[in-house]
């Protein structure tokens, strides 16, 4: 559980953004070279390097473009705040909707980043079929959950849609066919058991078909646990009712866009090795929007000095433990919360010259 965990967080976050790129070229013997970007788990380097719910290409796409270059905007596929507001809008007791959140933190790669991460892949193709023929009257920048290919299908049919209805199954068949050797691994514990049970092999007394569902479930509570631990590593990082979102986009590096790194996330911890590794490295996500492709040390040794910064003008930097920012995230997801919505950081005068599209009267605070 814990090492796909990191396998993912500390190994193949920061080698996708490029975070070992400048070692590689500085100091090539350092690392293996498929230690880099656009090598790192690409092609059949997938099952040796990094074999997760999400294909490594789609998660590129939805993590490294569009969240870290429209963050807090609509256009962020991770803005938790506007994921869920169906479940806002559902007249349910507040109990019921925090229940509903921990089938999410158990499930959350399969259930909903897998299936939205391949969405957001297959429309930046623009010969796919998702790209050509996506149905009009459903937002591009709507989440795409593993439910969604049962719902929407009987939906459009219900409006009489017919084309539409059809474009999600075979949406749903290509998704499958790229999370099945995902599932494969999560049942692998249970193949040596059950190969040595049917050759008649098995040498125990605990008979090999309860030796195969043991096994099983183990390799299940490890990908339920692994779903849990990375939730609350990653999901709760910019969404809070003291986090901003924007109705604009604004340049990236511009001034707009590093106070946005500052004002849209939340660091946990820092500073040592035990806390660092906990948090899979990412409790630098200030500093690693700031500059996403540095190596995991190089965002310790920045952040006292990022910190120091924002508090010498004023920018706000906040740092709290990653449980309670889990829970402001709940609180946001469930709707009993809401983060601070404004058009802009910077005040229009200022910003119009550094980046921000388009500029507007409504800024920070306002």
């Amino acid at each position: 559980s814990t090492a796909r965990c990191m396998r993912w967080t500390i190994i193949g976050h920061h080698v996708s953004h490029g975070g070992y790129d400048k070692l590689q070229r500085s100091h090539p013997e350092a690392l293996p070279k498929q230690y880099k970007r656009g090598i790192f788990a690409t092609g059949y380097r997938r099952f040796i390097d990094w074999l997760d719910w999400m294909l490594p290409g789609a998660w590129d796409v939805e993590h490294n473009k569009m969240h870290h270059y429209y963050l807090s905007e609509n256009k962020d596929p991770d803005l938790v705040e506007r994921n869920f507001e169906l479940l806002h809008a559902m007249p349910l007791p507040s109990v019921i909707k925090y229940a509903s959140m921990v089938f999410w933190m158990f499930t959350w790669k399969a259930t909903y980043y897998s299936p939205n991460t391949f969405k957001e892949l297959e429309l930046s193709r623009p010969r796919s079929l998702a790209a050509q023929r996506w149905p009009k009257s459903r937002p591009r920048t709507e989440p795409l959950t593993v439910f969604d290919f049962a719902r929407l299908p009987v939906q459009f049919l219900l409006r009489g849609e017919v084309t539409d209805a059809l474009f999600w199954p075979v949406l749903f068949v290509q998704w499958l066919l790229m999370v099945i050797p995902m599932m494969a691994l999560v049942a692998l514990p249970a193949v040596f058991p059950s190969v040595l049970g049917l050759a008649s092999w098995w040498p125990f007394a605990l008979p090999w078909q309860t030796a195969a569902m043991k096994a099983l479930l183990g390799g299940v509570i490890a990908d339920v646990m692994s779903n849990l631990h990375s939730f609350i590593i990653i999901v709760c990082n910019h969404s809070g009712s003291d986090l901003y979102r924007y109705s604009t986009s604004c340049k990236a590096y511009s001034a707009e866009w590093f106070l946005r790194c500052a004002y849209s996330s939340a660091n946990f911890e820092t500073g040592s090795d035990i806390v660092d590794i906990a948090y899979g490295w990412l409790n630098y996500q200030i500093e690693h929007h700031m500059f996403p492709d540095m190596t995991p040390l190089q965002y310790r040794k920045l952040q006292p000095l990022v910190k120091s910064v924002c508090k010498k003008h004023g920018v706000q930097y906040i740092q709290q433990n990653g449980l309670y920012r889990t829970w402001r995230m709940l609180r946001c997801a469930v709707g009993d919360d809401q983060m601070i919505q404004c058009n802009a950081i910077l005040p229009p005068a200022s910003a119009k010259d550094k980046g921000l599209v388009p500029a507007n009267d409504k800024v920070l605070g306002s």
